[in-house]
């Protein structure tokens, strides 16, 4: 089904969502919900060291769609407590858009535990679904593909447990390295196979036959959620997004999927309210983190170029860090030369953060005194060694110019990239911000 076809279906279910009712949390989720409350915040502290901005923005009014930016699978440590302890208790009631990939077995062991291996593969069939959507969190799926183990689970339920060989328009050593064609469906959703099952796979895969059924069964589950969504927007709860859809891999927030437009459309009347998370990483302890909260978007089904406004909204919220500042520091210098003097990296960090101050961006204040200064530069430093990004003799700094800012053979961009990547997007957002703010004041000929 192509977008077009989609969005005449959105707009016939639209009147349809109104008699749709938002599920609500069991007993035993809501004790859940406090718990991991209380408990957030103890995590939050042990690994962060957290600041927050703008919590007068954080109000909740009636149908509010939070949007964010998602950095890490620890983001919602951060943003959970805060969201949940709104002002005038209505956060109490905020639901999750989820990723798909958190309610299929295996997510536990392929994306929070890493080690040891007895231990991934004995809690490879835990399932969190249940525990999710109890807490409101419910699952969401890209429209033109999905993991294949999540194919393979509807094939389960709407054909039956038949043999993979069925299923394929390529062999099945391509698919699932190791598995035989014969062998049925069940016997590939196992550990043995989590490599493949965890890859993302487009609907082209399958037979032409399967393909069809495949899609037409996502379609309709990924219209049953958005209907979801926008009930509980409706019935005036919070409701959670981070439209990127993913994590964001190289420090950009570059687009939003389309699941935040259709939502906004499918709502009667929903708010948005942006917010920005931004971790100082390159570093050893704590991390600093900054949670910035901006101000209500209203009338949003209104707005044109929505989905540009959101995510510039949502860049222009954060904060200028070490990590960023020796990133631009390093590449600057790196120009000159396979040596830097640590003097002179320091000094491009600080000069950089004093201009961007007096420019309005917002930069981690630690970066300006002193002790704290000196303090995170042995921390940098010894964050840069450990992984192999620089040497130093002396007051000097090595490295490798050909390597220094080149991806790695997975396409897994560098720290430095990945930092400077972080600085541009949020001097771009603002100066595209000051631009437009610029030409809503400028008077009318």
């Amino acid at each position: 089904m192509n977008h077009e076809l989609l969005n005449l279906s959105l707009a016939m279910i639209a009147v349809a969502t109104r008699s749709v009712r938002a599920p609500h949390t069991p007993w035993w989720g809501r004790l859940i919900r406090k718990f991991l409350v209380a408990a957030f915040p103890i995590g939050q502290h042990i690994m962060f060291d957290l600041e927050v901005s703008g919590r007068p923005n954080l109000s909740n009014p009636d149908g509010t769609l939070v949007v964010a930016n998602h950095k890490t699978d620890f983001d919602i440590i951060i943003l959970g407590p805060k969201l949940y302890r709104a002002r005038n208790g209505t956060g109490k009631g905020i639901a999750f858009v989820a990723a798909e990939r958190m309610f299929l077995p295996g997510y536990l062991s392929d994306y929070v535990l890493h080690r040891p291996q007895w231990l991934r593969r004995l809690i490879y069939p835990a399932n969190l679904s249940a525990v999710l959507k109890a807490i409101r969190a419910y699952p969401i799926g890209y429209l033109h593909g999905r993991k294949l183990k999540a194919h393979l689970r509807t094939v389960l339920e709407i054909i039956g447990n038949v043999p993979v060989g069925d299923l394929f328009s390529r062999s099945v050593q391509e698919m699932i390295p190791g598995a035989k064609a014969t062998t049925h469906i069940s016997g590939v959703l196992r550990f043995r196979y989590h490599r493949a099952l965890d890859r993302e796979r487009e609907f082209s895969v399958f037979a032409p036959e399967i393909r069809r059924k495949l899609r037409t069964q996502h379609v309709r589950e990924t219209l049953d959620a958005l209907a979801r969504f926008a009930a509980v927007l409706d019935e005036g709860d919070p409701l959670y997004i981070a439209p990127e859809g993913g994590l964001e891999k190289d420090g950009k927030f570059e687009e939003a999927k389309a699941g935040l437009i259709r939502i906004v459309k499918m709502a009667r009347n929903p708010n948005v309210l942006p917010m920005n998370i931004t971790y100082d990483f390159m570093t050893t302890g704590r991390q600093r983190a900054f949670l910035t909260i901006g101000k209500q978007l209203h009338r949003v089904k209104e707005l044109p170029g929505l989905e540009k406004k959101v995510i510039n909204a949502v860049s222009r919220l954060g904060t200028i860090t070490f990590s960023q500042l020796a990133a631009v520091g390093m590449w600057t210098l790196a120009m000159r030369g396979q040596l830097i003097h640590a003097g002179a990296l320091k000094q491009a960090i600080i000069q950089t953060a004093l201009r961007l101050v007096g420019e309005g961006y917002r930069v981690d204040t630690h970066v300006l005194a002193a002790k704290k200064f000196a303090k995170r530069w042995r921390r940098f430093i010894s964050y840069c060694k450990r992984n192999q990004m620089l040497d130093t003799v002396g007051a000097w700094i090595l490295f490798d110019p050909n390597k220094l800012f080149q991806p790695a053979e997975d396409g897994t961009v560098p720290p430095w990239t990945y930092a400077m990547n972080e600085f541009e997007s949020i001097v771009d957002a603002t100066k595209t911000a000051i631009l437009m703010e610029a030409e809503q004041e400028a008077p009318v000929p």
